[in-house]
């Protein structure tokens, strides 16, 4: 199977007929973890027949109580292609997936005077994470938006607390994605990290044990990736990194599962 058929099936091959609902909040930070706002949102997703098209709607419930609705059609003759899926909301963005839920939003290149991000997904069983660090037009981080989903219904349990530190021995696995949607066999390896940029990215702990760590601001000329991660149990983290050239362009993807010994 081709590297583009393989990603719409791993988007969405496993839906079921009736179709799925992700259901949760939604919460921005500022990028020193100030709390912004939160409102709800629903994303439903009903594939047809032969599930070469997915219906999409998102319904967003605000404090003030006022809502608003949006649908899209994710037709799989125009939206599939070699790059990865382009949803309707953004030409210029593509889904990717490694498979088994592991998958993310891209914006594929950095344009001066635009808005630029990405939103990274991390499930576990009937719960979803996803986290989308928001640039501004001069290339600074405005916002992080962290979206926290429970599979066809709300969840009242509330979100963990933030991660404060790791022990113990870990063992990670990896795998790469190029922008042709070619992906590395999985590499072992023993070391687990809350900050793998070394200092060079921005390290912010959120709630429900997520670590993000992103640049302070973005800019051509300069590799940059924008790296999050979740533990989605005590004894596993999941984490996502994208990478960027020095023309602003996407250039890798690297999804790592770090499995607990202790």
């Amino acid at each position: 199977m081709n590297p583009q058929e393989q990603n719409w099936l791993n988007l969405f091959g496993t839906y079921p007929e009736k179709g799925i609902s992700w259901q949760g909040i939604w919460t921005s930070y500022s990028p020193d973890k100030t709390f912004l706002e939160s409102h709800q949102g629903v994303r439903s997703f009903k594939p047809n027949e032969n599930q070469t098209v997915i219906n999409q709607t998102n319904i967003y419930t605000y404090s003030d109580g006022s809502k608003e609705e949006k649908h899209w059609q994710i037709d799989k003759k125009t939206c599939n292609q070699p790059d990865g899926l382009i949803h309707p909301a953004s030409e210029s963005a593509r889904a990717v997936s490694f498979g088994n839920d592991a998958n993310a939003w891209i914006s594929t290149q950095l344009n001066e005077g635009k808005f630029f991000g990405c939103e990274l997904f991390f499930r576990y069983e009937d719960w979803r994470t996803s986290i989308v660090p928001f640039y501004g037009k001069s290339g600074s981080l405005e916002k992080i938006v962290e979206i926290r989903e429970h599979l066809d219904s709300f969840s009242d349990l509330p979100p963990a607390a933030e991660v404060e530190t790791i022990s113990g021995k870990w063992v990670g696995r990896k795998q790469s994605m190029t922008p042709d949607l070619k992906i590395s066999p999985t590499e072992e390896f023993s070391q687990l990290v809350l900050d793998p940029t070394e200092g060079k990215n921005e390290t912010i702990l959120l709630s429900d044990r997520v670590v993000v760590n992103v640049p302070k601001k973005i800019q051509k000329g300069e590799e940059f990736e924008l790296v999050a991660g979740k533990f989605v149990t005590e004894k596993q983290y999941k984490r996502l990194t994208v990478k960027y050239d020095r023309s602003g362009a996407f250039n890798l993807l690297v999804y790592e599962v770090f499995d607990s010994k202790d």
